[in-house]
């Protein structure tokens, strides 16, 4: 599978404990992955087959939530959001076995979601993070036909209500890929 882009999926404070002045409050970053697929509109086939697959140096244990707080999306041709259970249901993880008709765009996207009640006790610098790569590997004849862009997406909050933690700011980024848009491998 040739490699995409890299990725990186983070929920930790944004300073390291002892840096902030007293008083101050740690804001913590949420970062998760996504990227937007599509098939031409004009394309010579019906669909495309892909498998979208990441690979990680730690194989999403890092930090005190692990695996269990890996939260895996998408979101339809039609603007929907689903939710994708199988991320690790096979011996790739990612999204195996995609579907897109021609015209059509869906965005995957893979972030840290903390289980209940755990912004109520501080999570540190490092808390939990995933890095390593994404490939996207084009099944049959399309080579050349998909397209994706890769995004990190950030959410930095206030912990301090864990019930209803306050927005500080939001953000999006362009993720470099290794050798453009257009799926070719």
């Amino acid at each position: 599978m040739p490699l995409f882009s890299a990725f990186e999926i983070l929920l930790e404070t944004l300073a390291p404990a002892g840096v902030l002045p007293p008083g101050i409050p740690n804001p913590t970053v949420l970062q998760g992955y996504w990227v937007q697929v599509s098939l031409v509109p004009n394309a010579p086939v019906q669909q495309a087959l892909f498998n979208i697959v990441f690979r990680e140096t730690t194989d999403f244990t890092q930090g005190p939530f692990g695996q269990a707080s890996v939260q895996a999306q998408y979101i339809d041709p039609q603007g929907m959001a689903n939710i994708y259970d199988q991320f690790f249901a096979s011996t790739g993880r990612g999204f195996l076995n995609q579907k897109i008709a021609a015209g059509q765009t869906i965005i995957y996207g893979v972030q840290c979601i903390p289980p209940a009640g755990a912004l109520e006790a501080p999570i540190p610098q490092g808390g939990t993070g995933w890095r390593g790569t994404v490939s996207i590997d084009v099944q049959g004849s399309t080579r050349g036909l998909l397209s994706a862009t890769p995004t990190h997406r950030l959410l930095y909050f206030n912990p301090m209500t864990p019930q209803y933690p306050a927005s500080i700011d939001e953000a999006v980024y362009a993720v470099p890929t290794a050798s453009g848009t257009t799926i070719t491998g």
